[in-house]
C-alpha cells in the first residue's frame, strides 16, 4: 500500500513557517506599524530638528512600535470569544496562533515598550537634553490607555476616545526624550501638545466611523466620525501656530504653506469618508479607514518637514510604500 501523501507533497519547515510568519504578520496589523513609525519620528524630527540625540531617537522608536504591537495583540486576546463567533478567520479565533502564546508576546511587548521608554529619557542626551523622566511617565501612561482600550473601554462609548488617548500619548512620546521638568514650565510646549491633541481627534473620528466596518449600513456613527475627523485634519493644519512668536527654526510658514500642504494631504481622506457616509456599505467603510489610517504617514512626514526638512520627511513619507505594499495582503482594521 502507498501513503496518500508522497514526501515530495507534503509540507515542509520553511512552508510552515512561512505562514506562521503570514499569523503574526496579521495579527500585530503589520501594515500599520509605519504609522507608528512616522509619527513618533516626526515628534522627535519637529522638536529636535533631526534625530540628534541618536541613542533616545531610535529607543523611543523602538519603545512606540513595542507599545503599538502589545496593543493589537492584546486586541485580539480579549476578543478572541466574540471573534470565534463574528470573524472567525483572525489568527487566534482561527487557531493559528496558540493563545497562551499571544498573551505572553502582549504583555512582555507592553513591558518592553515601557522599560525601553524610560530608558530613552536617561540614554545620553548631550549638553542640550538632560536627563529626564518624561518618557517614563508617557510610556506608562500609553501602556495603561492601551490596556483600557482594549479591555473595558473597547465596547463603551469612550472607546474612540481611548484610541485618540493612544494616538495623542504615542506622540508625546517621540517628543519627551527631548524635553525636562523646569520649576514654572509646563511638560510640553503648547505646539506639541496641540499637534498631539490634533493626531487624536483624527485617530478619534476614524475609529468612531469603525464602529460600523463590519456591518456597513446608516448610523449616527458615520456622520459623527467625519465630523470629528475633518476636525481633526484642521487641528494638524493649524496646531503649529500655537508656536507663534517663537523662533522654531522650521522650513515653511505655518500660517499658509504648511495649512495648504495638511489640506492636500487630508481631502482623499475627507473624500473617501464622506462617500461612506452616503453610501454605507462594509466595503465603503473599511476603505475609508484604511486610507484615513495609512494617511497618518504623509501628515506625519509634513511634521517632519516643518521641523527637520525635505531629507528627513521623504524618509517619512517613504514608509508609505511598505505600508501599501503589505496592506494588499494583510488586514489594516
Amino acid at each position: 500500500m502507498s501513503s496518500s501523501t508522497s514526501p515530495a507533497s507534503a509540507p515542509g519547515p520553511s512552508s510552515s513557517s512561512r505562514s506562521t510568519l503570514f499569523h503574526w504578520a496579521q495579527l500585530v496589523r503589520l501594515p500599520n506599524v509605519f504609522t507608528v513609525l512616522a509619527d513618533v519620528s516626526a515628534a522627535f524630527l519637529l522638536v529636535a530638528h533631526g534625530p540628534t540625540p541618536l541613542p533616545r531617537f531610535l529607543a523611543v522608536v523602538i519603545a512606540g512600535v513595542a507599545l503599538y504591537w502589545a496593543g493589537m495583540i492584546l486586541n485580539d486576546v480579549f476578543d478572541v470569544v466574540q471573534d470565534k463567533a463574528q470573524r472567525s478567520t483572525r489568527p487566534l479565533a482561527a487557531g493559528a496562533i496558540p493563545i497562551s502564546q499571544a498573551k505572553f508576546a502582549g504583555w512582555l511587548l507592553l513591558g518592553l515598550g515601557v522599560a525601553i521608554g524610560a530608558a530613552s529619557g536617561y540614554l545620553p542626551g548631550g549638553d542640550s537634553y538632560p536627563v529626564t523622566w518624561f518618557p517614563a511617565a508617557i510610556s506608562v501612561l500609553l501602556a495603561i490607555m492601551i490596556v483600557a482600550y482594549d479591555g473595558p473601554l473597547k465596547k463603551t462609548p469612550l472607546a474612540p476616545m481611548a484610541m485618540g488617548g493612544c494616538r495623542v500619548l504615542s506622540f508625546l512620546l517621540g517628543a519627551s526624550p527631548l524635553f525636562a521638568l523646569t520649576i514654572g514650565q509646563p511638560p510640553f510646549p503648547q505646539y506639541v501638545v496641540g499637534i498631539a491633541m490634533a493626531f487624536g481627534v483624527y485617530i478619534m473620528g476614524l475609529t468612531t466611523m469603525a464602529r460600523r466596518e463590519a456591518v456597513g449600513g446608516p448610523s449616527h456613527n458615520l456622520p459623527m466620525g467625519l465630523i470629528v475627523t475633518v476636525l481633526g485634519c484642521v487641528m494638524l493644519a493649524f496646531a503649529p501656530q500655537l508656536a507663534r512668536g517663537a523662533n522654531m527654526g522650521w522650513t515653511v510658514s505655518t500660517r499658509d504653506i504648511f495649512p495648504l500642504m495638511m489640506g492636500t494631504i487630508a481631502f482623499p481622506v475627507v473624500v473617501r469618508a464622506i462617500r461612506a457616509v452616503r453610501t454605507p456599505t462594509p466595503m465603503n467603510i473599511q476603505m475609508a479607514i484604511r486610507v484615513g489610517i495609512l494617511s497618518v504617514i504623509p501628515l506625519a512626514a509634513a511634521y517632519a518637514y516643518l521641523g527637520a526638512g525635505s531629507g528627513w520627511a521623504l524618509a517619512i513619507f517613504a514608509l508609505v510604500v511598505p505600508s501599501m505594499i503589505l496592506g494588499t495582503r494583510l488586514r489594516v482594521t
